[in-house]
């Protein structure tokens, strides 16, 4: 009897196990056809760009101008144009009223969501030039005229003042009840350690106010959880985030209910943390800064920027891109841009277009000269 027990309890715990993944068993398969002929640069000097589809059918890119703000363009032919630039978060000098000391506070990592009112939000990253003064932030901006202007800034958690202790690259989740979620990396809680972990803030009033208090949503100990970016199925949360397990960062997914997401961490050996890659890359390689879409033909497809075949430099790393119709086990691996070993294409990202086509932008400088924003476009085709 006892016997029969124990098989019964590993039976049960394998099958909790498996079900905690996504299944693979007769998966369809698929790869990526990228379009060299809508290869486009969209700003001959910046970096770090997020697209996003409004509900009027345009396009609206943002990225950092490297001067310190973060602006955005809007194309209404799918790309092929763009408008001049307009700023929505410029840099501003911060004068702290006890000591006199000042610094200018970079803004950095746009990251933009519509709601169904037409709003869009805007969440940035607030990077003071000199420690000390002001602290690293995650701040929000709002548009009610489609990106044509922006509301004041809403700063939404503060780190400490230094580098070390910071909060880093926020994204949007908006789960089907409406509530929204800003998903980042945040050091603040290991301020005696090198450790950082995922965390999250939530608004339930369309992005009005928001909770004070971060959930812990991922934290490996020892080591680094950054970058997150989140999608849903209607039924859990996939994000994704670059984990430095190996020693060099690769794309990891963890995993949570929607209906109560994040009730408890994701630790560094939960059965919802798990490797994203189908193929494993070696140890030494580099593939951080992952970005994940769920297209609206249920294909799920993650992009990373990585130094696989380019050396140890990850400041020459490239962007990568793989697919699946799960999200897990992604697999055939293509790289938008041709890059030289001596160049790069980092901070990337993905959006849908719809059709079966999405889109590609990279931080990039593959045909030399300044970095600057590049878009390509590509088909997600099936093998038969």
């Amino acid at each position: 009897m006892q016997y029969i027990e124990q098989l019964i309890y590993i039976l049960v715990f394998t099958l909790i196990i498996t079900a905690c993944q996504p299944g693979q068993d007769n998966q369809e398969e698929y790869y990526i056809e990228w379009d060299k002929t809508s290869l486009f640069r969209i700003a001959e000097e910046g970096g770090y760009p997020r697209l996003c589809r409004l509900n009027d059918g345009t396009l609206l890119v943002a990225y950092e101008n490297r001067r310190g703000d973060v602006v955005v363009k809007k194309s209404r032919d799918e790309g092929v144009t763009w408008d001049d630039p307009v700023t929505a978060y410029e840099k501003f000098e911060y004068v702290d009223p006890h000591s006199s000391s000042f610094t200018t506070v970079n803004i950095a990592n746009p990251e933009m969501v519509q709601l169904i009112n037409g709003d869009i939000l805007l969440a940035c990253n607030l990077r003071p030039v000199k420690e000390g003064i002001y602290p690293f932030s995650i701040a929000l901006k709002r548009s009610v005229d489609m990106g044509r202007t922006w509301c004041p800034a809403q700063i939404l958690y503060r780190a400490a003042p230094f580098f070390g202790d910071g909060c880093w690259e926020p994204s949007f989740l908006i789960l089907p009840d409406g509530t929204i979620h800003i998903y980042f990396a945040n050091e603040l809680p290991y301020r005696n350690s090198d450790e950082q972990e995922i965390s999250m803030i939530q608004s339930v009033d369309h992005g009005h106010t928001w909770s004070e208090k971060p959930s812990t949503v991922s934290f490996r100990q020892g080591h680094r959880d950054g970058m997150p970016v989140a999608i849903h199925d209607g039924t859990n949360i996939y994000v994704a985030i670059e984990d430095n397990l190996s020693g060099q960062f690769k794309p990891y997914i963890i995993r949570s209910s929607v209906y109560n997401p994040w009730g408890n961490a994701v630790p560094g050996d939960s059965p919802y943390r798990y490797a994203a890659l189908r193929s494993v890359l070696p140890d030494t390689v580099y593939a951080g800064a992952p970005y994940l879409i769920r297209t609206e033909s249920d294909v799920y497809v993650l992009s990373y920027q990585t130094t696989h075949n380019r050396g140890s430099d990850w400041e020459r790393s490239t962007m990568e891109v793989q697919v699946s119709s799960t999200p897990s086990d992604f697999h055939n691996p293509s790289r938008p841009f041709v890059v030289p070993l001596s160049r790069e294409a980092k901070w990337n990202s993905l959006a849908d277009l719809g059709g079966n086509t999405i889109a590609a932008l990279a931080s990039t400088n593959f045909e030399g000269g300044k970095i600057g924003i590049w878009m390509i476009k590509g088909k997600i085709k099936k093998i038969e």
